[in-house]
């Protein structure tokens, strides 16, 4: 199996990062101390093993791979992939200068030291966690998103350990909204997936494309598509593309965690969560991943 070793920017605590993406039925393999993934690059089936050495202040990156259908990728878009998953060039320092300027804050920033966002493997995949995540719990979201993937998407399976690739728009061309009910979506759910399925595969929306757009001029094309609101957009650029001054506003997760991290009486209205990240701006989305962090671990700081 090839393999490669790339630089990250610390701090970076990557148990602490796969640990929160598997806490959030982000990721399927139970394997914290590497990062598994089965995806699709240039057309050509690639399965990844991230993983980390050295301390948080000295992080170095390793990949290996292999192409279980045959075919060839470049080193560089194998390293490529890799860095950009597990967000090696994402920089934590310019967002902890502003947040120890908020003493509580600081103190998060110093429990959890070195997180940063774990990202789908593809911005698709991101799209279609944030259309079946819509106004559903996060265990009901990981059923659906897993039912889709035994039907539509593609599994290795090797020494007893299955791996599975999301589906690409392409699967979906024959799908009816008929056949989405059947694996319990709602018939919304259902025209928003395959509407934006159509739209990707019939080259009027360039998804994958919006990691390097500006973050509003992405957000607003986001929202062109229907189903996809200022929660869903913010999620898509967050967890897909890896723009870092998302703020997810809508997100019952990151109102309950802003209400008990600073002590509100009630739950917060939206204005209320855009004030409050307003000064981490332009790495809200890292504020929003503390935030959320901070919610899981049940911490009272």
């Amino acid at each position: 199996m090839p393999r490669a070793e790339f630089e990250i920017i610390p701090p970076y605590n990557f148990e602490l990062s796969l640990s929160f993406s598997h806490d959030c039925r982000f990721e399927q393999n139970p394997d914290i101390s590497a990062l598994h993934r089965f995806l699709a690059i240039d057309g050509i089936a690639v399965l990844m093993k991230i993983a980390c050495r050295g301390k948080i202040n000295s992080p170095h990156g390793i990949v290996n791979w292999l192409y279980p259908d045959g075919g060839k990728i470049s080193r560089d878009e194998i390293i490529n992939k890799a860095r950009h998953i597990i967000g090696a060039d994402v920089d934590l320092r310019p967002f902890y200068q502003l947040a120890r300027k908020d003493k509580r804050l600081k103190r998060l920033i110093d429990k959890f030291r070195g997180l940063k966002p774990v990202l789908t493997s593809t911005v698709f995949e991101s799209a279609a966690w944030a259309i079946v995540g819509q106004q559903v719990t996060m265990t009901f979201a990981a059923t659906l998103r897993n039912r889709l993937v035994k039907k539509y998407g593609k599994i290795y399976s090797e020494n007893g350990i299955s791996m599975e690739m999301f589906p690409e728009p392409d699967r979906f061309g024959r799908v009816k909204i008929d056949h989405l009910k059947k694996l319990q979506f709602s018939g919304r759910k259902a025209e928003y997936l395959l509407g934006l399925s159509d739209l990707i595969r019939s080259g009027r929306f360039d998804i994958e494309s919006l990691g390097g757009l500006p973050y509003h001029e992405a957000v607003d094309r986001l929202m062109s598509v229907r189903g996809i609101g200022p929660w869903s957009a913010n999620y898509i650029l967050m967890r897909g593309a890896g723009h870092l001054n998302c703020l997810p506003v809508g997100d019952s997760g990151l109102h309950r965690a802003v209400r008990e991290f600073y002590q509100l009486n009630e739950a917060p209205a939206i204005r209320t969560i855009e004030k409050t990240a307003e000064p981490f701006e332009p790495f809200r989305s890292l504020f929003t991943l503390y935030m959320w962090h901070y919610l899981l671990q049940g911490d009272k700081l």
